[in-house]
């Protein structure tokens, strides 16, 4: 249908000014804009005209969307982006059209936006009054819809889809400043509507009000030239989904105004009825219906004279207006696992009454569900690769019904394992512990999952052999390298290559400090090739080798490479306070011919692959080159004084990083593109893989909230994502013996949402359950303290608690006291009335009266008045018995450094939070 064929008329002296937004006669759909005044709660008619190809186009999206009704910018988001009111030019970097309700929108895709321009006249200036509104549908959470404005105090006006899930407007720091409330769902077509006037900052969801702000101080002071971008901020598009009907006005809309033009915009839309069917025939096709599963019924329905009509469905008691002004409706059964009646309703409004029809609604279960067995060993061995397999008993019947397209989804617990999930099965590559493991799989095809769980028993070695590395066929030494060394004591140096010319024998000669201590010789292969292996021992000695030919009486050295070290190799990794770099104005001059590094920590890709060794620096400010940061320097320094053995390390952290943003990509593990990549990647240009002793592992602050892609709560998925990024450990440094964690500070960096970060905590303290050679190291008991980075003398302390960690685990030094964090065990009351709680720990513990007000009750009621410790147990006295049923040591909502509790060995214990208490034994 052309564009020009569909024209609205109003009652009145004047016709209303008309967009045609889309029209989909495909689809059967189409979408017109239209000016029309509103008279209180009166009934207008609208009169629609089409079918006259001749007629003279009206479509005019200046005349909808003039001045004279507040909008300065409106996208309607169709096939071309443009601002219909004619204000801005839009640069669309590259979103693409999708279909929606009616009509289309834009898909952004990430890293893709619109730019508004960055030279803006005509925006309000200052603190005017505006809205800013959008209808979205995100993929994922923490994107921005639009923002416009400058960054600059109190001058920007950015809406933001933040997790959980809600809208956040970002102005500044100023009053503009005002965040939602309501859950907004990933995946659902969200009104989003921000309005300022007067120091009062309002914003809507969906049509009602979710959050408002009121202050005299700090007014919004937008300036004027303005940027404006949809879908990010100063180019950083991170929006990821689609957005639709974006406008900018210049004035204030009211609750009013906003709730209209919600329920206008909406889906199934109120306040514009359907074409009005002649006559005054009330009915509706069936009484009742039956449907097989997985297949759908027509509903027909007649309703003359009516202005408006629902399509309501009733199920479990709940009724949901599933369609408005429509006369048919497919009731769809979908995929249940026993029968199933529910009720649809067909209502009609007319000038005088509502007229209402019921129909019965019966699903018949007729697609049988997955049925099979998963079986399991008696145990396993935690190394040899265990393989399981669903069995599904009803494939035929399944295939007969067209539904044997199976979905697995796969679970373990209980213990930390290395996995690869196939086609249809389970490959349990290895265990990090032993124990329990629960496996649990639920299998479906588009219905209700069928579940089964297997418990297996699992018993790893207590020693594994070294796996040695496969030397490359040319790898020769590099100037300065590192060369780790095995379970026996030794490094390993290969010299390998193919002779450019004949010779009788080739030789190899290794110095110590200039001593010659070792020559070998061979005859090169058939193909002038070659390849020596040269055992070096572990200490605070420089080697050298030399390569060369022998032919008739004439030797020739042909290569000399010196400066290598042989010694402990170690990886950090996490985030900012792994890379312990914000330690002040001047780089700290400390370093050390026996503490090596190699390549770069920066985040190009390409710069990430220069490699190259050198003496380890604590900071680098060209590309981070050698640098392991002030705690991973001193950590190094205490284990070359003390075990005078060289130590390399290899920083891999990114400052402000999640934990997903630390994931192997299973498909290119060295991808540059990502953390785990590029560290991969240097340690394997370093040869360093098999090498590595432990992994150090200092992150969470930014899992602390719920800014990662599920839109959920860090801790929610913290466990498991450490679980894989460890299995990725193990894959890739295979002969790693231990991790060592950290517990962060509580709401470090100030992030965390009512009390998420004491639970993130949590989940990192009982990280150890999952691993046999893991520990989790406190720092809140640090000093001097660190709410987001620590001083210098702070990380020495990071080094100074976990080096007699390192010291005991690869070096025998047995401790003669507790090196650990105390970390609690279990919490009971002592007799059933409930008034005494016993806290076990793994190790004696200090009561200081003081500490009573850092134990909370899950209720919130009765306290704690007093405290004794006798050994591993901490006896907690209540002002009256308690209903509470866990308990929480350190609250970050209201704690002091100066309130810690300690073990005997002087170290913080590890908070906990929500511990479950027990009954009286």
């Amino acid at each position: 249908m052309p564009q020009h064929e569909l024209q609205p008329r109003g009652v009145g002296p004047e016709e209303p000014a008309q967009l045609v937004q889309t029209l989909l006669p495909s689809l059967g759909k189409g979408g017109v804009l239209f000016d029309a005044h509103v008279a209180g709660n009166a009934r207008q008619e609208i009169k629609l005209h089409w079918g006259k190809p001749d007629a003279t186009g009206e479509s005019d999206g200046r005349a909808v969307f003039s001045a004279t009704n507040g909008h300065l910018s409106v996208w309607h988001m169709a096939d071309a982006v443009r601002d219909e009111v004619g204000t801005l030019e839009s640069k669309d970097t590259g979103t693409t059209p999708v279909t929606c309700v009616v009509g289309r929108a834009r898909r952004f895709p990430g890293q893709k936006g619109v730019f508004g321009g960055d030279r803006i006249e005509g925006y309000p200036v200052g603190a005017a009054a505006h809205t800013t509104e959008a209808w979205f549908r995100a993929e994922r959470p923490n994107g921005t819809v639009i923002g416009w404005g400058n960054e600059q105090g109190q001058g920007k006006v950015v809406m933001q889809y933040r997790s959980p899930p809600h809208v956040r407007m970002d102005c500044y720091f100023s009053g503009g400043d005002v965040a939602g409330t309501r859950p907004i769902p990933l995946g659902a077509w969200t009104h989003v509507v921000h309005t300022y006037e007067k120091g009062e900052s309002r914003v809507y969801v969906n049509g009602a009000l979710d959050g408002m702000s009121k202050t005299a101080s700090a007014p919004l002071n937008v300036r004027t030239p303005a940027r404006l971008f949809l879908g990010g901020w100063y180019h950083n598009y991170d929006f990821v989904g689609d957005i639709d009907e974006v406008r900018v006005s210049n004035v204030a809309r009211s609750a009013e105004w906003v709730r209209l033009q919600y329920e206008n915009q909406k889906a199934a839309q109120t306040l514009v009825g359907p074409v009005v069917q002649a006559g005054d025939t009330f009915s509706v096709s069936d009484r009742a219906v039956s449907v097989a599963e997985g297949k759908s019924v027509t509903l027909a329905a007649k309703a003359g004279g009516a202005q408006k009509v629902y399509w309501i469905v009733t199920r479990d008691g709940k009724d949901t207006v599933a369609a408005t002004d429509r006369f048919t409706f497919t009731v769809d059964a979908g995929r249940l696992a026993v029968d199933a009646t529910f009720s649809v309703t067909f209502k009609a409004v007319y000038p005088t009454e509502v007229k209402s029809e019921t129909v019965a609604v019966t699903v018949r279960e007729a697609i049988p569900e997955p049925a099979f067995t998963l079986a399991s060993p008696a145990g396993w061995d935690g190394r040899s690769p265990l393989e399981l397999v669903p069995r599904i008993s009803n494939a035929d019947a399944m295939r007969a019904a067209g539904a044997d397209k199976l979905s697995y989804a796969w679970d373990v617990s209980g213990v930390a394992v290395v996995k690869d999930l196939g086609s249809g099965k389970l490959v349990l590559r290895r265990s990090q512990n032993s124990g329990r493991m629960t496996v649990r799989v639920a299998v479906d095809t588009g219905g209700p999952p069928t579940v089964r769980t297997v418990t297996i028993p699992v018993q790893e070695p207590a020693t594994d052999p070294w796996i040695a590395r496969t030397p490359g066929k040319d790898e020769k030494p590099e100037e300065g390298q590192f060369y780790p060394r095995d379970d026996r004591g030794e490094g390993t140096l290969h010299y390998n290559g193919t002779l450019p010319a004949a010779a009788d024998s080739v030789f190899l000669r290794v110095y110590a400090d200039g001593r010659l201590i070792d020559t070998v010789t061979q005859r090169p292969t058939a193909e002038r090739g070659y390849a020596f292996t040269a055992k070096l021992k572990p200490g605070l000695v420089k080697y050298k080798v030399e390569f060369g030919t022998k032919a008739g009486d004439a030797t020739t050295t042909l290569d000399t490479v010196a400066n290598l070290v042989c010694g402990d190799a170690y990886v950090i990794d996490g985030q900012s306070n792994a890379e312990s770099t914000d330690v002040g104005k001047d780089d700290p001059p400390f370093t050390s011919e026996w503490i090596r590094s190699f390549g770069h920590m920066t985040g190009d890709p390409v710069a990430a692959r220069k490699g190259g060794w050198g003496n380890a620096v604590i900071r680098d400010r060209k590309g981070g080159q050698f640098q392991i940061g002030y705690w991973g320097m001193e950590l190094a320094r205490r284990l070359v004084e003390g075990q005078k053995v060289p130590v390399c390390i290899v920083n891999g952290a990114v400052g402000g990083s999640r934990i997903d943003a630390h994931q192997r990509n299973p498909a290119d593990p060295t991808d540059a593109k990502t953390i785990y990549g590029r560290l991969l990647g240097r340690v394997r240009q370093a040869k360093l893989t098999h090498g590595i002793r432990a992994v150090f592992w200092h992150q969470g602050e930014n899992d602390q909230g719920a800014d990662g892609p599920t839109g959920g709560y860090g801790y929610e998925t913290y466990q498991q994502d450490f679980v894989d990024l460890a299995a990725g450990w193990k894959t890739d440094y295979p002969n790693v013996q231990h991790y060592y964690a950290f517990q962060i500070w509580p709401r470090a960096c100030a992030m965390g949402v009512k009390g998420s970060d004491n639970r993130l905590r949590e989940v990192q303290r009982n990280l150890p359950k999952l691993f046999s050679r893991l520990d989790v190291m406190s720092t809140v008991g640090i000093v001097p303290a660190g709410g987001c980075h620590f001083p210098p003398a702070g990380y020495a302390a990071f080094a100074r608690l976990i080096g007699p960690l390192v010291e005991r685990d690869h070096y025998g030094k047995a401790p003669t006291a507790s090196i650990t964090a105390p970390n609690l065990v279990r919490a009971y009351f002592s007799t059933a009335e409930t008034d005494v709680i016993v806290l076990e720990f793994d190790q004696p513990v200090i009561w200081e009266n003081k500490l009573a007000d850092q134990f909370h009750l899950s209720n919130g009621r009765g306290k704690v008045t007093s405290g004794a410790s006798v050994g591993n147990r901490l006896t907690l006295k209540l002002t009256a018995p308690t209903a509470s049923t866990a308990i929480t040591y350190l609250d970050s909502a209201a704690w002091s450094p100066g309130k810690l509790l300690r073990g005997e060995n002087g170290i913080a214990a590890l908070t906990f939070c929500d511990v479950p208490i027990s009954p009286a034994p």
